[in-house]
């Protein structure tokens, strides 16, 4: 039997579209436009090899908190991306291992964002997004949060994001993170990296994406434009059209 789980396409427009403010964030030296209906909590920086830079937010509203993350913009994200030796996921037992370099973002911002996490009302939804380098971030963040807050409520929404960690890593999320959607243009070449294999010297690692991929293909015949936030964005109102999606 197939298994029926909540997907809104409103709420992934609106989570587009905080991706989107993410890089505005970054651009504008933390100054970003704040979507209607929602608070600002809390901004967040993070390092990239010894470089500390705006990486994401936090919002509120009545019924829902925000995590977002943005993607690779500076030379030193670009090098966080090809650290693709792995390490233990630290923040749960037993749940295999991830990318070091996209680990090593995280750990730096992750006590502003916990922190903050549990003085919010765990009785919210709480919705965690980021597109590209951010996805990846997002998938690392929401099963710190699913399995270390109280929050009930709880989805995942990432665009474009590489893979993140091993078939371990990936079997014990699909376990924690049922409401997991992750979004792919098969024209943007990002959600293929790292190789499902990587070898240097006498290592090996392997990585596997985490489950619920939603498909859809738009070639803007650009690498850049392929795997833009606006493609991702623009593709969720015309090629998703249910709100319930079903895993087989």
């Amino acid at each position: 039997m197939p298994t029926s789980v909540s997907f809104h396409k409103d709420t992934a427009i609106l989570l587009a579209t905080c991706c989107e403010l993410t890089y505005e964030q970054y651009n504008q030296n933390g100054i970003f436009t704040i979507p209607k209906g929602f608070r600002y909590v809390q901004g967040f920086q993070a390092t990239a090899i010894q470089e500390t830079e705006w990486f994401g937010f936090i919002l509120e509203s009545d019924d829902q908190i925000i995590v977002a993350f943005r993607g690779t913009q500076s030379d030193r994200d670009w090098i966080a991306d090809s650290i693709v030796q792995q390490k233990p996921y630290p923040f749960t037992a037993n749940s295999g291992h991830v990318h070091s370099g996209f680990l090593s973002i995280y750990e730096s911002c992750r006590d502003t964002i916990m922190d903050t996490l549990v003085s919010l009302s765990s009785s919210k939804a709480l919705f965690v997004t980021g597109h590209s380098l951010g996805g990846a971030l997002a998938t690392l963040h929401i099963l710190d949060a699913r399995v270390n807050t109280s929050f009930s409520h709880y989805a995942l929404y990432s665009f474009g994001s590489p893979k993140v960690g091993d078939i371990a890593f990936r079997n014990y999320y699909k376990i924690q993170v049922a409401n997991s959607f992750r979004f792919v243009n098969l024209f943007d070449v990002v959600p293929l990296l790292p190789p499902r294999k990587v070898q240097f010297e006498e290592n090996e690692w392997e990585y596997s994406h985490t489950h619920r991929s939603m498909t859809f293909t738009k070639n803007m015949h650009s690498f850049i434009k392929n795997h833009h936030i606006t493609t991702y964005k623009m593709a969720i109102s015309t090629h998703f059209q249910r709100d319930t999606f079903e895993e087989l």
